[in-house]
């Protein structure tokens, strides 16, 4: 139930006391996949986890940090700070609202200033407020893709595959695996280590996949987060600290 959708005294009624927000990120993803395709997974898969949990979903949001992908027109990022206070201020906005548990969804793999975000507003807030992280980093499916890759690869191509089909051109699909670790990324963008801006084997990529992949994650995601969750509810005082 995507509850953005509903009335104010709807959702008001229902009393939901955990709000999912999903994250994604507008860039580059190869000469096959639209600038989307962050934002598109992380809608689809915010849909799904907040279906599974009964929770308010936010819709996803669009821009996050992916400077990782400057040389090529359409990528759009915000400083990290500007995406720490922002989602500070919306996670401040859901507690004042009486929300006890906010689940962030990140479908872009480059938004590490999530880290400390959530590790502050846990040890400020709780046990008012308790604040989870899912993404590929803590959840993870195994045995529906034959490869492993990083971006616009046969995952993120399935998962578009699943979900916009008339948005993905596989005419265009070409593989490409750089011979540099992903924190490379970190020393120059991603069109150093790949000419195409892809960091996988797309070619491989099926709607069948996408959408097991898509299910099973999201079942993950609700399984991580209530874990993470009971994790924080189980605490009992430790000397002046309720972290």
């Amino acid at each position: 139930m995507e509850m953005f959708k509903m009335t104010a005294d709807e959702i008001c009624e229902l009393d939901p006391e955990l709000a999912i927000i999903p994250v994604g990120s507008i860039e580059q993803h190869g000469p096959h996949l639209p600038i989307m395709t962050d934002w598109a997974i992380a809608t689809e898969t915010g849909k799904r986890v907040a279906e599974k949990m009964g929770a308010f979903l936010l819709p996803a949001l669009p821009v996050s940090t992916c400077r990782e992908h400057m040389g090529k027109k359409g990528s759009v990022w915000m400083e990290p700070t500007t995406f720490y206070q922002m989602m500070h201020d919306i996670i401040m906005s859901l507690k004042t609202q009486g929300f006890k548990k906010v689940g962030i969804i990140t479908t872009h793999g480059g938004i590490f200033i999530t880290t400390p975000l959530i590790r502050d507003l846990n040890a400020k807030f709780q046990p008012e407020l308790q604040v989870a992280i899912v993404s590929i980093d803590n959840v993870t499916v195994k045995g529906v893709f034959e490869t492993q890759g990083l971006h616009a690869d046969e995952s993120e191509t399935s998962q578009m595959l699943a979900i916009a089909p008339e948005t993905v051109h596989m005419d265009r699909a070409v593989d490409f695996v750089p011979d540099v670790p992903r924190h490379y990324l970190n020393y120059g963008s991603i069109f150093r280590a790949t000419p195409t801006g892809v960091w996988g084997e797309p070619t491989k990529a099926t709607a069948q996949k996408g959408e097991r992949y898509l299910e099973e994650y999201a079942t993950k995601a609700a399984d991580e987060l209530t874990r993470a969750f009971n994790y924080m509810s189980g605490k009992e005082k430790f000397g002046y600290s309720d972290f």
